[in-house]
């Protein structure tokens, strides 16, 4: 007998990842047999948070646009019980429609065409549901911030100078958001005038303590090594370990990769032994990116300032350099994440008609050589 109460507790049992999402979308299959369309929304919502938080967001991007359909045959679908802190179905879907948003710029296999029709679907779609523009602005600056500068903030201001709506991030969300604008301009007297009330924790997360106090670390981390400041940076390594805080939502071990690479680098060897194959299984391009350039890096040190040619490692047969003798050449493995992350670059920078991501590898790699 359908019970969309039991399949919702019974997929909730499982661990993230994986086997949760084959479950969800089983409960959602279950709920188009049955024309349950509050059920055939909210599983489906529900299957794009944990792709969102817990996995890849690629399920995501596939499931999202079946929500589109579903509502805009039945705009009037009420909540279930479980997501009845929304007004309706589309106060949900608009929420939903910000992670689908953040996505699109980390797949360059999402056409440039296809991601400017989400940012403008949703800006239609807010309109017709009463919210102001706070939401899409923000989203504008993130997608166009990789390429077009001068575009990206523009929609920045004009995100800070629109009122806030049920959509809009919590304050403390938006500041972080602020916070790490004015970093990246190289702002820090503002930024740091805009950090003081999540320093001091009067402004935080609903229902999260310490997660806007971590972000802000975050962003300082970022900022820190952006500008090649290796010991300010490693103390607020040390400050969002997950190992430290016990949470898991921040582990930027590639970030740390790079920071010890100049710091510690027996420490950074430890860092590579334990998370050089959940690298591999990385499957959002963006982020694949980001940890192919840090790996850059730290095989580049490894060879320089750690002087050695040869290193030993536990690999296993998927990866594609495996040697029985576990002896690697560093530089082989440097010309492998040198390689991954040059076409990638290049395929983000055709999607987007841009040179942000070679750039980016281009400045890696005349700072190493400097």
């Amino acid at each position: 007998m359908y019970d969309p109460d039991r399949l919702k507790k019974a997929y909730d049992k499982l661990e993230h990842g994986r086997a949760r999402v084959t479950a969800i979308r089983s409960a959602a299959e279950d709920a188009d047999a049955h024309q349950d369309t509050p059920f055939r929304i909210f599983f489906r919502l529900d299957l794009c948070r944990e792709s969102c938080f817990y996995g890849d967001s690629l399920d995501m991007m596939i499931v999202f646009p079946e929500v589109l359909a579903i509502i805009d045959r039945y705009p009037d679908t009420p909540v279930t019980a479980f997501n009845n802190n929304f007004r309706d179905s589309m106060a949900h879907i608009l929420w939903v429609y910000k992670w689908v948003l953040n996505a699109c710029g980390g797949f360059y296999q999402i056409p440039m065409s296809d991601c400017l029709k989400f940012l403008e679907d949703f800006k239609k779609r807010s309109l017709a549901y009463g919210y102001h523009l706070r939401s899409y602005y923000d989203h504008v600056y993130n997608f166009y911030y990789v390429i077009d500068r001068q575009k990206a903030e523009e929609a920045f201001h004009r995100f800070e100078n629109t009122a806030r709506d049920a959509n809009s991030d919590c304050k403390a969300c938006e500041r972080n958001e602020m916070i790490d604008f004015y970093l990246r301009q190289g702002d820090l007297d503002r930024a740091n005038r805009l950090s003081e009330e999540i320093e001091n924790l009067s402004l935080r997360c609903h229902g999260a303590m310490m997660r806007a106090w971590l972000v802000l670390k975050k962003n300082y981390m970022h900022y820190y090594l952006r500008q090649h400041a290796f010991e300010e940076a490693e103390a607020y390594c040390r400050l969002i370990d997950p190992r430290r805080v016990k949470n898991e939502e921040f582990c930027y071990w590639d970030d740390f990769l790079y920071c010890y690479a100049y710091r510690d680098m027996g420490k950074a060897l430890q860092i590579y032994r334990s998370h050089w194959k959940e690298w591999e299984q990385e499957r959002e391009p963006s982020t694949l990116f980001d940890i192919s350039l840090n790996c850059v890096s730290f095989f580049s040190r490894l060879a320089t300032a750690g002087k050695k040619q040869t290193v030993k490692l536990s690999m296993d047969q998927t990866f594609c350099l495996y040697e029985e003798s576990g002896v690697y050449r560093t530089e082989a493995l440097y010309s492998y994440y040198y390689h991954k992350a040059k076409d990638l670059a290049q395929k983000f920078d055709e999607r987007n008609g841009s040179d942000y991501y070679m750039e980016c590898l281009r400045e890696q790699v005349s700072f190493l050589e400097s």
